[in-house]
């Protein structure tokens, strides 16, 4: 059941313009999320729950979104695996019952109808419990497994170097492309951007690395590749930019610039939409963000410049790539 409110809340969202909201179960102790969709007269709403627990969760659903203030419509999808028992229906005007084991429509009200018309459409083969999670896997991670398997060969390829010919791990690195002023001065500029894609050590590309993999997905799900792709190297030369103006003696190499851009971007992206997201995900955003300037300038050899200088690139650049975007879907 998991695999499938995730599906179709996903659905809601990506295709339907709507955002999630959440609040604590007193009952069954945890987060629940509830989809939403703003309407002319008031907010439509959705929550995806078992048979077993339906009753529980439209009592506590329905006090939350009360406490919003708005007229709304609360609808539930049901999952059911059994025969539904229709005589305990007066507690939930707006419900979808679905067959979870072949997933067909067991009953529908008026209210869902749209609803159901969403799920007919695209839910009905739902393959995504086996062939389909592989692929969603690979949906939102391939361009990052791709970013990081580029690192991994330029540290490969810079370790051997380092270990065939004796020369330093600064020679090896300015060699393959490290952000060095002399160099940049002289005509070559693409090492603003290539000294991105080097590591000085097991330690610096497996932090950035697991960084990486832990926030590119994000970036992937709310703006998509092409634009995941530019943030990330419009952030890499930012970070690169910055670096050589205050910072133009030293020698640098790393994704963390990059990746603070890709922090940068999901900053836009909080701020942008901060009336439909929980105010906790902006401010741990903004405590993540602090902390790993904060380690930045505690530890020596790390360039901070850099840092900031990818933190705002991706800031601007996903402001306008995000701005951009919602302002053409609502035209």
């Amino acid at each position: 059941m998991k695999n499938f409110k995730e599906d179709f809340y996903k659905i809601l969202i990506n295709k339907e313009n709507f955002y999630m909201k959440q609040y604590y179960s007193d009952f069954y102790k945890e987060e629940v999320f509830l989809a939403v969709k703003e309407l002319r007269d008031g907010i439509y709403c959705v929550l995806i729950s078992r048979d077993e627990r339906k009753d529980t969760d439209y009592s506590e659903a329905i006090r939350y979104v009360k406490a919003l203030g708005k007229s709304f419509s609360l609808n539930m999808i049901i999952l059911s695996d059994k025969e539904y028992a229709c005589g305990n229906e007066s507690l939930i005007p707006n419900k979808l019952i679905i067959n979870e084991k072949n997933y067909k429509v067991i009953s529908c009200d008026n209210s869902c109808a749209p609803l159901e018309q969403i799920f007919n459409s695209t839910m009905r083969s739902h393959k995504i419990n086996n062939s389909r999670k592989k692929e969603r896997f690979l949906e939102d991670k391939i361009l990052t497994l791709f970013i990081i398997s580029i690192n991994g060969i330029m540290f490969l390829i810079t370790q051997f170097e380092i270990y065939s010919t004796g020369r330093s791990s600064n020679e090896v690195l300015i060699s393959l492309g490290a952000k060095y002023n002399l160099l940049i001065e002289n005509g070559e500029v693409w090492r603003l951007l290539t000294c991105a894609f080097l590591h000085s050590g097991i330690i610096h590309i497996g932090c950035n690395m697991y960084s990486l993999y832990i926030i590119g997905p994000q970036i992937h799900q709310i703006y998509g590749a092409k634009k995941y792709f530019i943030i990330y190297i419009i952030s890499c030369i930012t970070s690169s930019l910055l670096s050589y103006l205050m910072s133009p003696y030293s020698i640098s190499v790393g994704a963390s610039g990059g990746i603070f851009g890709l922090m940068g971007a999901l900053l836009a992206f909080a701020i942008i939409e901060r009336e439909k997201i929980e105010k906790k995900y902006l401010s741990s955003l903004l405590q993540i963000i602090i902390i790993n300037l904060f380690i930045g300038l505690s530890i020596k050899n790390i360039d901070n410049f850099g840092h900031i200088g990818g933190l705002i690139g991706g800031m601007l650049i996903g402001y306008i790539i995000y701005r951009t975007s919602k302002n053409k879907r609502i035209l």
